[in-house]
């Protein structure tokens, strides 16, 4: 929770205006330091002094003039505390030992605002600024609604997942699953990321991608082309695979989950070997969801995708190229 969230908390439960919950929440606060007044043993002597004019200062501003409050930080003596100064002092504390904390260790992942899970089938998803990528079943993808004020292209992987990139130079593009961060321009690549694994294995069919954590770079990968990672030993290998095999499951049943003519159409060339235009700016933008089994013919998804656009197809078997107008 924010700081700035949780004041606005304090200062509604101090008015008497708290919900229920916020009350609960309050009092969870003041409850936890009752229960591990340690909290202040892994703060050096001069941390606990600073904390403590810290405190004082926050609670002589924000707490009414009748309020009587005693410190007794550096001892680690409770005297009888008001919630409200048990709960900033919580506050202040938790604040106070994260920065310290994760001024050498790894950030904290923030999630973003979108998040789409893969049942059955496979899931086709369509990203912010035109990429893709196609979850395994029960695979999980966190991502924002849009990139453009982001001056990096940042997407969280839970499962497995096959990302198809629109190359950007400006705007480098990082998928982030477990520990490794796997940065890319523009490429196609397979990420395997399950959850309670001992592993995690990023696959390159096309481009380039950088593979590392918080503190190394473990490799950059090149078409078939392959890094493991064991999370237990925190070690890489790299290998030459064949990664048209291991990508191979992206082949079965799929779910087509709001996406434009124009991406689907992207990998309808690469499933079937065809060409595809697509005659007119509305139509290529047009979103649609649908399921295909793994056993379609290329005339059965052509007919579903026109169907559900309103649009029309010609097929020239001979020359693989097809045509989808708007009718």
């Amino acid at each position: 929770m924010q700081q700035e969230q949780f004041l606005k908390i304090l200062e509604k439960y101090r008015t008497g205006r708290a919900t229920k919950e916020e009350t609960d929440l309050i009092k969870a606060y003041y409850n936890a330091f009752e229960i591990q007044p340690d909290i202040l043993d892994s703060l050096s002597e001069s941390d606990q002094e600073k904390l403590e004019l810290e405190i004082k200062q926050y609670i002589d501003e924000h707490t009414p003039e009748k309020a009587e409050v005693r410190f007794a930080v550096a001892e680690r003596k409770l005297p009888v505390w008001s919630a409200y100064a048990a709960a900033v002092l919580v506050l202040l504390v938790s604040a106070f030992l994260f920065l310290r904390t994760h001024e050498k260790t790894e950030p904290e992942i923030v999630y973003a605002k979108n998040k789409k899970e893969a049942n059955q089938p496979n899931n086709f998803v369509q990203l912010p600024d035109g990429s893709t990528v196609i979850l395994t079943a029960g695979s999980k993808i966190d991502y924002p609604n849009s990139f453009d004020d982001k001056k990096k292209r940042e997407v969280y992987l839970s499962g497995e997942g096959y990302f198809d990139i629109q190359r950007n130079p400006a705007k480098p593009f990082i998928v982030h699953a477990g520990k490794l961060s796997t940065t890319v321009l523009g490429t196609a690549f397979n990420i395997r990321a399950l959850p309670g694994d001992e592993s995690i294995t990023v696959t390159v069919t096309r481009g380039k991608v950088k593979v590392s954590d918080q503190n190394k770079t473990f490799g950059t990968l090149t078409p078939d082309q392959q890094i493991t990672y064991s999370t237990v030993k925190q070690e890489a290998v790299q290998q030459k695979v064949n990664a048209e095999k291991t990508v191979e499951w992206k082949m079965e049943d799929l779910l087509f989950d709001d996406v434009t003519v124009s991406n689907a159409s992207r990998l309808i060339e690469e499933r079937f070997g065809v060409k595809i235009r697509i005659n007119g700016e509305r139509l290529k933008t047009q979103r649609f969801t649908t399921t295909f089994g793994k056993d379609e013919n290329l005339e059965s998804v052509l007919k579903s995708i026109t169907e559900f656009n309103d649009a029309r197809y010609e097929l020239d078997p001979e020359k693989k190229e097809v045509i989808i107008s708007p009718n």
